[in-house]
């Protein structure tokens, strides 16, 4: 007797077979990070935030919550330009807004004058401290620093921070009294050759909140 055809074997799935892998979809770029808390605070005091300059993010010269600015608007509707954009980061923008709009329009309104400019001005840099190579890394690599060099009123007049005009000594003396108050370094003229024709503001944390102010007015 025949015996019966035999019956097909159940299919068994290979145990080393990989599923298919779910069509592909386009990514959906994510959205980029609004502004900060700080700069949003920045810009409500009358900084003017620009779109931010290409800087480095990394490494000793990067720069947490960075802002690009060249314009101050003051409570009284009046604006004090810098006469070249700088980046920075934000805290320190906001201290330097604040020493702008508090202190130095003042120390210009006792004197019958109307600040226009902050000149000579330089933020962000990738550097040695007095582009010294083999010294420690200096604050301007961090966002943290501010060099200026001289203030223009509205009325033409030039205040040359490290100049020796006797016409100009006690506003001069009056802005170094601030930003020593302000500032946790302040370098000018007699502290060094390297900040003889400027003035370096920064916010550098020590130990026992130590302070720097060297300037010498005369």
């Amino acid at each position: 007797m025949p015996l019966p055809p035999r019956r097909p074997a159940e299919f068994v799935p290979d145990a080393t077979a990989k599923a298919a892998s779910p069509p592909s979809q386009a990514q959906i770029p994510e959205k980029p990070p609004g502004p900060s808390a700080c700069v949003e605070t920045f810009k409500e005091r009358g900084g003017v935030a620009l779109p931010l300059a290409s800087a480095s993010s990394t490494g000793d010269c990067g720069i947490d919550d960075p802002v690009t600015f060249e314009r101050i608007d003051m409570p009284d509707g009046s604006k004090v330009e810098l006469d070249s954009a700088i980046t920075v980061r934000c805290s320190f923008a906001l201290e330097v807004l604040i020493w702008t709009r508090d202190d130095l329009s003042g120390i210009a309104a006792r004197e019958n004058a109307k600040l226009a400019t902050l000149a000579g001005v330089g933020g962000h840099a990738c550097r040695p401290r007095n582009g010294v190579a083999g010294a420690p890394i200096s604050e301007h690599a961090s966002g943290n620093a501010l060099d200026v060099a001289a203030l223009k009123m509205q009325d033409g007049r030039t205040i040359a921070l490290a100049g020796r005009d006797e016409a100009t000594l006690s506003m001069r003396s009056a802005i170094s009294k601030s930003a020593c108050a302000r500032f946790t370094t302040v370098l000018g003229p007699g502290s060094d050759s390297a900040h003889k024709d400027h003035l370096h503001l920064d916010m550098r944390k020590r130990s026992r909140d130590f302070r720097i102010c060297q300037w010498t007015v005369e």
